[in-house]
């Protein structure tokens, strides 16, 4: 891995204020940047180049959302703060800011889409592997009902992929 200049982690540190960041992110977002720009710089980007890639996803309106998802995550009043313990501090709310909390979300979405391709797929399978068996493929057979079956689960499990997806980059904005 290549290690950044003190310079280049200036720059990624002017980028970072010209982009909207407060001091209570700068130092994680300044971190993860700088791992970024390391990982381009490994594959052989040079820093302007690295600098651009990562410009495209931390933009004005990515860290403004983050800034706005920290502050309302993390702001804690005097009165929260005083009767807070320190797991309180550093597991639950950090677990809010970092998407932990967000993605324990969607397990149950995620769950059931796989469930119900993981069936349809099987269902398809077995539909298949019995017409090849016979040689023939009636669709008033047990067999079409399978296959029926086994469609209608997956064009469920991809619908109900499709409009999660759609839902979190509308969020995203």
């Amino acid at each position: 891995m290549k290690k950044l200049t003190p310079q280049q982690l200036a720059t990624l540190h002017s980028h970072l204020i010209g982009n909207g960041s407060n001091d209570a992110l700068m130092g994680e977002l300044l971190d993860h940047l700088a791992c970024e720009v390391e990982i381009y710089l490994w594959k052989g980007y040079n820093f302007e180049l690295a600098l651009e890639k990562i410009s495209e996803e931390a933009n004005v309106k990515a860290i403004q959302y983050l800034r706005q998802n920290y502050q309302h995550e993390l702001a804690m009043t005097e009165t929260q703060l005083q009767e807070a313990t320190l797991d309180d501090i550093v597991f639950e709310f950090r677990n809010k800011a970092y998407g932990a909390y967000d993605l324990r979300q969607s397990y149950q979405n995620t769950l059931r889409t796989a469930l119900f391709m993981g069936i349809g797929l099987f269902l398809m399978l077995i539909a298949l592997s019995g017409g090849l068996i016979a040689k023939q493929w009636s669709f008033s057979s047990p067999l079409m009902l399978l296959w029926f079956l086994g469609s209608s689960c997956v064009a469920y499990g991809a619908w109900n992929w499709y409009l999660k997806n759609m839902q979190e980059k509308v969020q995203m904005g």
